[in-house]
């Protein structure tokens, strides 16, 4: 679709499971599971939501989902489908690997990181994107490579750490920037220490790739959040704040793992109306 200037495509660059008690945390599952029902391992049907975007000439990735790296098992355990999804998205929009600008991944844990990298026929890891400027929080990058107990499982570095190989290719955000013109990057925390929100503008439009502050569309329910955030009170404040200004401003919001629907507008009223094209 497009948006002003904006040229969007969004893409699912994986299709995957998590545990439901991981994904909506102290809301009991006789309330989620009506929306998004679990099977027989308590399992719920999630998408690595990605964006393609042109605008000015120049082509922006955000988020690049799961990727190809994972062991037999543990794509097994995920049930992993589709994780090709990212790459053949772009080949059928007649985009190369090299005609990347700009890679935005909204933090570094393995289902959004996993794609940055990716193994050549002799299993050496490489940069998917190796032309492009990777964008990340500095406070994200340092956490990934020393996480606490509880967050250790959520990073690989194999996902992340060749893109500081003397490449020269990634930016270190301290907070809020405009990394392009019409291409802000907010820092919200929350979910990880360096989480941020892609913003995409031009003029009076706007879309919003929300990341983990909004995963699916039960979580457009403020108090609706993941076991998994570090700050769950920072995660509510950020998702207020966002959610006012999408609703007051008609800002088009990406949801990173909804299978279903996964891109829309909030009404004022807090129904979630999906874009009719995307669905």
């Amino acid at each position: 679709m497009r948006l002003g200037d904006l040229e969007l495509y969004i893409l699912i660059a994986g299709r995957w499971k998590a545990d439901g008690g991981l994904m909506f945390g102290v809301v009991p599952k006789v309330l989620w599971e009506k929306q998004k029902p679990a099977d027989g391992q308590n399992m719920i049907d999630m998408a690595c939501v990605g964006l393609v975007a042109k605008i000015n000439g120049r082509v922006i990735v955000c988020e690049t989902g799961i990727g190809t790296k994972l062991s037999e098992k543990r794509a097994l355990q995920v049930a992993l489908r589709e994780p090709e999804g990212l790459l053949h998205s772009l080949r059928r929009l007649g985009i190369r690997p090299d005609e990347v600008d700009a890679v935005i991944t909204t933090h570094l844990h393995w289902d959004h990181a996993g794609g940055l990298t990716r193994r050549d026929e002799g299993g050496c890891l490489e940069l998917t994107f190796p032309k492009a400027r990777h964008f990340i929080q500095r406070s994200e990058w340092n956490f990934a490579l020393s996480p606490d107990m509880r967050s250790q499982s959520a990073y690989v570095t194999d996902d992340f750490t060749p893109l500081a190989d003397g490449n020269d290719l990634v930016e270190y955000l301290e907070g809020d920037a405009e990394v392009m013109p019409g291409v802000h990057v907010r820092h919200v925390g929350g979910h990880t220490p360096g989480s941020q929100v892609l913003v995409l503008r031009s003029g009076e439009l706007a879309c919003a790739v929300t990341g983990d502050l909004v995963c699916q569309t039960p979580h457009l329910r403020v108090p609706w959040t993941m076991s998994a955030d570090i700050e769950p009170l920072r995660v509510l404040q950020q998702k207020a704040r966002l959610f006012d200004e999408a609703q007051q401003h008609r800002w088009l919001l990406v949801l990173s793992h909804e299978p279903d629907q996964p891109a829309g507008y909030l009404e004022e009223d807090g129904r979630w109306r999906p874009e009719p094209r995307l669905t």
